[in-house]
């Protein structure tokens, strides 16, 4: 087992910069060596992505013991939100306490969404880099304790399904055709989202095309249960 070592790494499809990003892995997750293929590896992610990382990324595991609720910027390195972290870490790069929290701590999700408002869209995306709307919803459940798939159909599926948006809670899911959102009460989602390129809020029932949109491709209302 080895684990990433700069503030994010893009996982690709095949051994190339030019193949398409399937996922990404912050600063100290943790990842299986399946095998090295020039200056890629061949590595499997935690939540079961299989896909290729540069190999100059890696390094040895050793243990985390905090997580990251902001990102931090140094001269050294930029450490994404939900990166986790050693004590020698925080010496060596100077990292701030009020960052810092116990790597068992919980939080609640829907808590955490507004914060990052405006964070661009990016296809793979699983930082505040960047998200895709998969990777928003699985950051910050991961972050919070809980663990849930990778894309939007495995976490559909996975998902307890819930009787329609009226007894949708805030911190559900809604399921649309390859996408998914937080339910933030009485219809309102914030998602990261293709159409506005960034994290928005929408209010699905506030009757403009985007949302009638939206509305005609739900699946599912989905709910997991927090790590308590």
């Amino acid at each position: 087992m080895q684990m990433v070592v700069t503030g994010v790494a893009d996982i690709w499809t095949q051994p190339s910069t030019e193949s398409e990003r399937d996922s990404q892995v912050v600063y100290g997750e943790s990842v299986d060596m399946l095998e090295e293929i020039g200056r890629f590896s061949k590595v499997r992610s935690i939540d079961g992505v299989v896909g290729y990382v540069k190999t100059a990324i890696l390094g040895e595991w050793s243990d985390r013991h905090f997580k990251l609720s902001h990102q931090v910027r140094n001269e050294m390195m930029t450490f994404p939100f939900g990166a986790y972290v050693s004590k020698g870490d925080i010496e060596d790069f100077k990292i701030p306490n009020r960052y810092l929290h116990s790597i068992d701590e919980k939080f609640i999700p829907i808590k955490l969404t507004r914060k990052f408002m405006g964070i661009p869209y990016l296809w793979g995306g699983t930082s505040d880099f960047g998200f895709d709307c998969s990777g928003f919803t699985q950051r910050l459940f991961r972050f919070s304790g809980t663990e849930i798939p990778r894309n939007s159909n495995q976490q559909r599926d996975a998902s307890v399904t819930v009787d329609g948006f009226e007894s949708a809670l805030p911190g559900d899911l809604v399921f649309f055709k390859g996408h998914v959102a937080f339910h933030l009460g009485k219809g309102r989602i914030i998602h990261a989202n293709g159409h506005f390129s960034r994290i928005t809020e929408t209010d699905l029932f506030d009757s403009s095309p985007y949302s009638k949109e939206l509305l005609s491709i739900v699946e599912k209302i989905g709910r997991f249960r927090l790590n308590e």
